[in-house]
């Protein structure tokens, strides 16, 4: 246990509010008491003022607890990978916010995300070790601490204690144990509820009753006299919350999609309702419950369910709290806000936005519930902030009007964004009457909030006072004391004008107001022509930073956003080829530099009498802070005059100024995405149009839509597109792209989707437009002409671009490759017996092992050296050098055998013959044999064994020929793969002629056995047992008995093969296969089906979930496929995957809108693919369908849930292996490799787990 000062940031006036006793009430564990209700009977803060914010060593994400005086808080690893702090249990003084102690719990990588709760001067908590800590509340120390009873990775124990009748419990996420303390450490008992549960669901205690989650779907009801259940409800979906129970009993939760309300005697469902639920735990009090939700606040009537108010919101994913007359909640996302809504009618009343990290890598949102004692709310921020608000005491109004001038320019514009909707900008002219409360807003420190409605704008709220739906008061506002009969941001004001805001009905006047705003409006003419040393536009990157060097410090080096006055300005001296010095004397008090001379002319003795200097203004006015922290928007113009000041108000004068230099800003839109897409020519695909899940349409891949439907899946965004249009036009209409979707076209500037192909609008509806190898095709997000409907494209908001490649059939087509070729394999033969060899360090001979992975490189003949460092700490040998090339600090060589990656050096791990080992050289620590410069590829052989290692993926080592029939096993429920053969039939040849395959067929001859041959029209059709292969062709010609024809497109159904999966029940797959033509060998696929997948295909599903921010709840089963002579890509184009599940299965997974189709590559690729419902089967089940672009490989049927919104990833957080990259042969590359320097593996080990916990907590922190 340490104690420690950190630094605090006090907000407090008066050094008497320093003194307000906060120790009188109490918080003594989450949600306040043991029923979890989330109500404290006082008042909590009624405006945003800070008492006190602490900075925190690490994230303070656990929820807090307040008693006697003191607030008890837990933290945990931030992501600041390259400090390590004191974390665990950190007490501050409630009144100060000044630390008391810090106790780490078990050691400084122990830290906390679950809730305090205290009782009889011990303080419980969990620990991320899975362990529970009892601390003494006065001095810190650690009294006890249980063996570890959660084994869920990185959270360990997240569930909060309930201290109830003497007994302390905790229950385990990772096998959904209830378990009970005595207060001095010794287990009581423990109840298996018989599976694990959600992260931070906690127990709750009423009537001599524990309440509980178990089982993944159930709550609990357990008597702890007789240690057994009482009663089980079980609802089908995970329960997110904590139990929550009323004083009639009644126990609330919420699931991923409901929340319930059950009769705390029996146990049977009062009622359920609607709500998207998020983990936070709902607020009982007064009869409502009040629920967070992945879209705001909820208030719902306790006995019926019925909605009372909504509070729009992002999402709440923190336990509100009711206090008094407010409900508390806050946002956790990448800028989080706490609020303080009416809790008899949800209006706002506060609300506190914590500020933007700005540098792209950590966020700044709340993760802990927050505490309310004694008129004052805690709680903890991603920013390494613990926040309390209030002052201890009610404050009266804060805002009390305000009146003042404001001198405003004419022709210059702003933007504003209502509150209800973050995602809408509205332009503005500067010279309306909104304008002007704007710039007033800005000069007054006082806030006002738009709320956007069907008509536009709506002022709701000037200096926190809100418009009241129940009385009708509102902001309501005059000009020259006339009424003014338009909305603030329609009506034109002139210079001299003077404009009056009041807070009343709309018969009221500023006379009888309580609150009343009252500008005066100057609006100066133009000045006279400046002599301009430059004026010109400049195009600035959004996102993009650049290193500036100030003037008179040059060590010192910035790194400065591009979109700023001072990124303009660089960049416009580049443009101009003119000069301009700064520098940073101003940086350590105002965060910004002093512009000291433009092009050699210079600031003058600011003390001399009409002394000039530069001043800055954008859009006509002066920038509120100084140079480089100005922010810059498209469309501005910004301006350096070179002028005096006024000698009382500073004011530049800037119609005396002698030079100037004027910029106009253009910051583009990025692309929302813009690469290359190969295509395949004669191939289809299936669409299912968005607004008809009944209708699928075979679709050609080189049409516009088969372009964008490919670019979808390698830019990993979404469209949809309906088929209203298609029986008119035979086209369909795209809807949406990445989610921005078309507006109500009736309404002026109506922005949608437009296509256009090498710069010209496309003749056609989507899908209807057939591409070319070497087309541009361009979908504009863009307003159209009024009169003539041609899109205007040079208004576009987004562009997706594509550049379209369609190789010639037969020429291997699909890119540049990439990458160098793979490494040739050299094959090492190892016999039984050892070799010796020598340290290169140390000098020190060994023996080894021959038939280990060093064995095998030794045996290669390659040149190598080791070292024995870390030999008696671990027993490895490792590889210091290869081929003279040494390790290098973090660089060095590293090792896999059959693409895992070992744990222990190369002397220490055996292999068998078959094996594929691969030592190659790690720049990074992503690095893998796909991307590493020099590869050492060695295949095994071990004489006298009975085989190798296991089957090749892509079929190559397969020995089994098949049937004649192209059917090995196919059908029924027998175990094993079913095999097919995608061939010709007999008697059948092709041949690659000058405008691609061409076949030819005896139509005469015998057939064989269980084969059919068929031609109709230009159509080619193979018939065999569980197989139809379709060969569309050019013109098909037959004579004596050979028909023969150019192959334009090939497909291969195999019908559904059906097996038993235990746990599971009957299911089946089937597919449809696009191929680029005939196979020059008879090409073979067999499909196997299992209940798990192995480790490999485990771990691509789970990181193609996190992807997708999904999280993996079941696996149904999966479907191998292995290719001989078949490769994705060059001979197949494209497949339809169908699975079939139970309708069961579906629902106690979460319904048809969590089931996902994944897939897993050999070459380390993964993804979730496009899943829909194609049916239902003979016996019931559910068809599930998805188009795999990448081919054919290991397929998954999975049911997901959302994961939180992710977070921007830190610099060294761990990255996967980047779809498409190419890969050394037999290597997978996502695998994870082997360091052989013992330095390289320790760094590994620690980013490895880091990277992977990022990623997890990312999308999963939701206490």
């Amino acid at each position: 246990m340490r104690s420690r000062l950190p630094p605090i940031f006090v907000g407090l006036i008066m050094l008497s509010l320093l003194l307000v006793g906060v120790a009188s009430a109490s918080y003594p564990m989450f949600h306040h008491d043991q029923q979890r209700t989330g109500y404290v009977p006082g008042e909590g803060p009624q405006t945003n003022a800070t008492l006190w914010v602490a900075e925190t060593a690490e994230y303070a994400d656990g929820s807090p607890a307040v008693h006697n005086g003191k607030v008890f808080v837990p933290t945990w690893p931030d992501m600041n990978f390259d400090e390590t702090n004191p974390m665990g249990l950190v007490c501050y003084d409630a009144a100060t916010g000044v630390e008391l102690w810090t106790n780490e719990l078990g050691g400084a990588d122990v830290g906390s995300v679950s809730g305090v709760a205290i009782a009889d001067g011990q303080v419980y908590l969990g620990g991320t070790d899975g362990r529970l800590y009892c601390v003494d509340e006065a001095t810190g120390e650690t009294l006890w601490a249980s063996d570890r009873i959660d084994a869920t990775g990185y959270f360990g124990l997240s569930s909060s204690p309930l201290v109830y009748e003497g007994t302390v419990y905790a229950l385990s996420a990772s096998d959904g144990v209830l378990h009970a303390f005595n207060p001095d450490g010794t287990v009581a008992w423990i109840f298996e509820t018989g599976n694990g549960v959600l992260y931070f669901t906690s127990p709750a205690g009423y009537d001599g009753k524990i309440y509980c989650a178990g089982n993944r779907s159930q709550i609990f009801c357990i008597d702890p006299a007789t240690q057994s259940a009482v009663w089980t409800f079980n609802q089908g979906g995970s329960v997110k919350s904590s139990p929550v129970i009323g004083e009639d009993g009644t126990v609330y939760f919420t699931t991923n999609s409901r929340c319930y309300a059950l009769d705390g005697t029996t146990g049977t469902e009062r009622w359920n309702t609607s709500v998207t639920g998020t983990a936070a735990t709902p607020a009982l009090a007064n009869g409502y419950i009040y629920a967070g939700a992945s879209d705001g606040l909820h208030c719902l009537d306790a006995s019926t369910g019925e909605e009372k108010w909504h509070f729009p919101a992002k999402e709440v994913n923190v336990a509100p709290v009711v206090a008094g007359n407010l409900v508390y909640a806050a946002t956790n996302e990448e800028a989080g806000t706490v609020y303080a809504v009416d809790a008899g009618t949800g209006e706002p009343v506060w609300s506190y936005t914590l500020k933007a990290a700005g540098d792209g890598t950590f966020a700044a949102f709340f993760a802990s519930s927050p505490a309310v004692s004694d008129g004052v709310l805690y709680i903890g921020a991603e920013n390494n902030r613990f926040y309390a608000f209030g002052e201890g005491e009610v404050p009266g109004p804060v805002f009390t009007g305000w009146s003042g001038s404001v001198s405003l320019a004419d022709g210059q514009t702003f933007t504003v964004t209502p509150f209800n909707n973050e995602s809408a900008r509205y332009t503005i002219n500067r010279t309306s009457a909104l304008g002007v409360l704007d710039a007033a807003a800005t000069k007054g420190g006082f806030n006002y909030t738009v709320l956007e409605r069907e008509w536009g704008t709506f002022l709701y709220s000037i200096g926190g006072i809100a418009y009241n739906e129940t009385s009708g008061d509102s902001w309501v506002y005059s000009v020259n004391g006339v009424p003014a009969e338009v909305g603030a941001a329609d009506y034109s004001l002139a210079d001299g004008d003077i404009i009056t805001y009041w807070y009343g009905t709309g018969n009221s006047t500023p006379d009888t107001a309580g609150t009343v705003v009252t500008i005066t409006v100057s609006i100066p003419t133009t000045p006279a022509p400046v002599p301009a040393l430059w004026n010109g536009t400049v195009v600035l990157a959004k996102g993009e930073t650049f290193q500036f060097v100030p003037s008179n410090n040059a060590s010192a080096s910035y790194t400065v956003n591009r979109t700023t006055d001072l990124g303009a300005l660089d960049a416009a001296a580049v443009s101009g080829n003119f000069t301009f010095n700064t520098s940073d004397s101003w940086y350590a008090s105002y965060g910004s530099f002093l512009l000291e001379d433009i092009a050699g002319i210079a600031n003058e003795d600011w003390t001399q009498e009409n002394a000039r200097s530069w001043s800055i203004f954008i859009n006509g006015a002066a920038a509120p802070a100084g140079f480089g922290a100005n922010s810059l928007a498209d469309g501005d113009r910004l301006a350096f005059y070179y002028c005096p000041s006024d000698p009382v108000t500073w004011a530049p004068l800037i119609d005396r100024a002698e030079y100037a230099v004027t910029i106009d800003i253009s910051i583009p839109v990025p692309a929302l995405w813009t690469g290359t897409v190969v295509l395949t020519k004669g191939a289809t695909f299936p669409f299912v149009p968005s607004n008809n899940a009944s209708a699928s349409y075979t679709v050609s891949r080189t049409t516009d839509l088969g372009a964008l439907d490919a670019a979808a899946v390698s830019g990993n965004f979404t469209f949809n597109a309906s088929d209203s249009w298609y029986a008119s036009y035979g086209s369909f209409l795209l809807e949406d792209i990445a989610g921005i979707a078309n507006e109500d076209w009736t309404q002026e500037n109506a922005r949608s989707w437009s296509i256009f192909i090498n710069g010209a609008a496309a003749p056609a509806g989507l899908g209807a437009n057939t591409l070319a190898d070497g087309d541009q095709l361009a979908f504009y997000y863009c307003p159209s002409d009024p009169v003539t409907w041609a899109p205007l494209i040079d208004q576009a908001g987004y562009v997706v671009t594509i550049d379209v490649s369609i190789p010639t059939p037969g020429s291997g087509g699909g890119g540049d490759g990439g990458g160098d070729s793979p490494s040739p394999w050299i094959t090492a033969t190892l016999n039984p017996g050892t070799f010796t060899l020598t340290a290169d360090n140390s000098k020190k001979t060994y023996e080894v092992d021959r038939q280990t992975a060093l064995g095998a490189l030794d045996a290669a003949g390659v040149g190598y050296t080791v070292d024995d460092t870390y030999y008696q700490e671990y027993g490895s040998l490792f590889i210091d050098s290869i081929k003279g090339r040494k390790n290098e600090g973090a660089k060095g060589w590293m090792y896999q055998v059959n693409g895992e990656s070992p744990g222990v050096g190369a002397n220490a791990h055996t292999v068998k013959d078959g094996d594929n080992v691969v030592f190659f050289w790690s720049e990074s620590m992503s690095s893998t044999p796909a991307t590493s410069p020099d590869v050492i590829s060695i295949k095994v052989v071990v004489p006298g064994s009975s085989g190798g290692s296991g089957s090749d993926s892509s079929g190559s080592g397969s020995s089994s020929t098949g049937t004649t029939t192209g059917l090995a096993q196919q059908g029924g429920s027998e175990p094993g793969p079913a095999s097919f053969l995608l061939r010709l039939p007999a008697g059948a040849t092709v041949e690659l002629g000058e405008w691609g395959q061409t076949f030819s067929v005896d139509t005469t001859g015998p057939a064989a056995v269980g084969e059919e041959v068929i031609i109709s029209g230009n159509t080619l059709t193979v018939n065999r047992s569980g197989l139809v292969l379709t060969i569309a062709a050019k013109n098909i010609n037959e004579k004596n008995g050979v028909a023969s024809g150019l192959i334009e497109s090939v497909t291969a159904a195999i019908n559904p093969i059906s097996r038993e999966i235990e746990g599971v029940g009957a299911v089946a797959a089937s597919m449809v296969l696009n191929l680029t033509g005939i196979p020059a060998a008879d090409g073979r696929l067999d499909i196997a089906f299992n209940a798990t997948p192995d480790a490999t295909a485990e771990r691509a599903f789970t990181l193609a979930a996190a992807e997708k921010n999904e999280e993996i709840t079941a696996l149904a089963y999966t479907v191998t496929v292995t290719r001989t002579n078949l490769e994705n890509g060059e001979d197949i184009a494209g497949a339809v995957i169908r699975m079939t599940i139970s309708p069961g299965w579906v629902e106690e997974h979460g319904g048809m809108d969590a089931v996902r189709i994944a897939r897993s590559s050999e070459d380390g690729t993964y993804q979730i693919l496009d899943t829909r419902v194609a049916g239902t089967d003979e016996s019931g089940n559910l068809i599930v369908e998805a188009t795999s672009p990448g081919g054919l490989s290991v397929f998954g049927l999975l049911a997901v849930k959302a994961a939180p919104p992710a977070r921007d990833t830190p610099a060294t957080a761990v990255t996967s292996a980047v779809s498409g990259t190419p890969v050394a042969a037999g290597t997978p590359a996502g695998a994870s490799p082997s360091l052989s320097s013992p330095f390289i593996i320790a760094a590994v080990g620690a980013v490895l787990l880091i990277g992977a916990v990022y990623l997890v907590v990312k999308r999963r922190r939701q206490p």
